[in-house]
């Protein structure tokens, strides 16, 4: 008789080390997926040591299905990548309406490669130039703050407003700037005048759109 319960004790006992096994087995196949495959087998051998008529055929699945939802984020991830890259952040500034920056809209020189207007070499333009009569209106393309005002060699008279965080604008080769910094400014509300401060070779508003300290097309910002 106690031959019996002892072994009847055992019995249980083996059966919850192997249920215990199963639980820790799983918790572990979720953070070391690279070993998954070979789980089953090993429980498999437990079980059946234990004298339980179980067959465990989980954590191959288990390895199977991981395996395709890392694949799927990582594809995921790639495509949003290359989305931003591709697009250049632009969705986030075309999410709300803007106004052009400039009373005209001759643009002059575009965004991107070109050749240097005063020396002739090949440059990378980080905006674009919209000719204008001096004195003309610069607007605001979008309401912000005024963070910087001021005069630089190559930009001339130059304003920049943020409009969220990483998002900026800048208006540059002003013969004025009416403006002052750490004001709040709307949506085309009147911020300087065209003029060919800095170095240019006409009166224009070199006009950039910044977003994540990466220079973007501002043309892609607007419907004009």
């Amino acid at each position: 008789m106690k031959t019996t319960k002892k072994k009847e004790k055992n019995s249980r006992l083996a059966i919850i080390a192997t249920i215990i096994i199963i639980v820790l087995f799983s918790v572990y196949a979720f953070y070391f997926p690279a070993t998954m495959g070979l789980l089953d087998e090993n429980l498999n051998k437990l079980c059946k040591t234990a004298g339980l008529d179980l067959t465990i055929n989980i954590f191959s699945d288990y390895s199977v299905f991981l395996k395709e939802a890392v694949s799927y984020a990582a594809e995921a991830a790639e495509k949003i990548n290359y989305s931003l890259e591709e697009k250049n952040l632009s969705f986030v500034v075309t999410s709300c309406a803007a106004k052009f920056p400039s009373e005209s809209v001759n643009i002059t020189s575009a965004f991107g490669k070109r050749a240097d207007p005063i020396s002739g070499r090949a440059d990378n333009h980080s905006g674009i130039d919209i000719a204008a009569a001096e004195g003309s209106n610069v607007f605001a393309a979008w309401p912000g703050r005024i963070i910087e005002t001021g005069f630089d060699k190559i930009y001339g008279k130059y304003i920049i407003l943020e409009h969220s965080k990483d998002f900026l604008t800048k208006y540059c080769h002003l013969s004025k700037i009416s403006v002052f910094e750490k004001t709040f400014i709307n949506a085309g509300e009147k911020i300087g005048e065209t003029g060919k401060t800095g170095r240019t070779t006409g009166s224009h508003l070199h006009f950039e759109v910044i977003i994540e300290g990466r220079n973007i097309d501002p043309m892609e910002c607007f419907e004009i």
